[in-house]
């Protein structure tokens, strides 16, 4: 059992951005399959690549094939230097462009499966193949997948992932934070004893006022210490 339950309201579609237009399931796998040309220089791949883009993203698994093809094909550090100066998007979204594209091509995501949002298709496409299997029986590989309920399906596993690690581990995680948070609260504390001193020291307030300052503060917390906690 994969633990995860879709709550109703998460089925809502929210993300008009980067998604694609409604189409028969035979249209939508005819448009992904759409033919990648023999690319023969950076040129070519720069204004394919841009032509496709401008197509309101609708192509990003066919952007995705020339990136994979143009970093197999242009010659060594073009491909970087294409992505980083001559691409209307930058590297991250290229990464994940290439990603979707190698999960389609190597069929771990069918075309019939792609959500219609390049961001959702790349966090399905980045889970190994049992993490993708417990998504597809939670009904969330499909084309109109919500970046809600993908954000739900992360959480259950990174709270799968927090649970299975030892107690011992969870608790010095725990411990380190605390004493982090110690140090930066002594500090301000420090820091606003100085301020008050400076502000009394020229002040007319009455004498009884300025002793409050050699009135110790309590401590915020006792030493942390090592071993097993209480």
């Amino acid at each position: 059992m994969s633990g995860f339950v879709l709550k109703p309201s998460a089925r809502r579609r929210t993300e008009p951005v980067a998604a694609l237009p409604e189409h028969s399931d035979q249209q939508r796998e005819r448009l992904l399959s759409n033919h990648v040309k023999q690319c023969s220089d950076l040129s070519d791949y720069v204004e394919e690549i841009g032509k496709l883009w401008g197509e309101a993203q609708e192509k990003f698994l066919i952007i995705g094939r020339y990136l994979l093809q143009a970093k197999l094909t242009l010659p060594y550090g073009q491909f970087e230097t294409m992505v980083a100066t001559q691409l209307p998007f930058g590297k991250n979204i290229a990464y994940q462009l290439r990603c979707i594209a190698h999960a389609v091509d190597q069929e771990r995501l069918g075309l019939a499966e792609v959500p219609r949002s390049y961001s959702n298709a790349f966090r399905l496409a980045q889970l190994k193949p049992p993490l993708l299997e417990r998504a597809r029986e939670a009904k969330l590989v499909r084309p109109d997948v919500t970046r809600r309920e993908i954000d739900e399906f992360f959480n259950v596993l990174a709270a799968e992932v927090e649970l299975g690690q030892p107690k011992a581990e969870r608790v010095k995680r725990e411990v380190d934070m605390i004493r982090k948070r110690i140090v930066i609260l002594e500090e301000d504390l420090a820091e606003a004893r100085s301020r008050l001193t400076e502000l009394l020291a020229h002040s007319d307030l009455p004498d009884e006022a300025n002793s409050t300052i050699s009135t110790p503060l309590p401590k915020l917390a006792a030493p942390l210490r090592s071993g097993k906690p209480r």
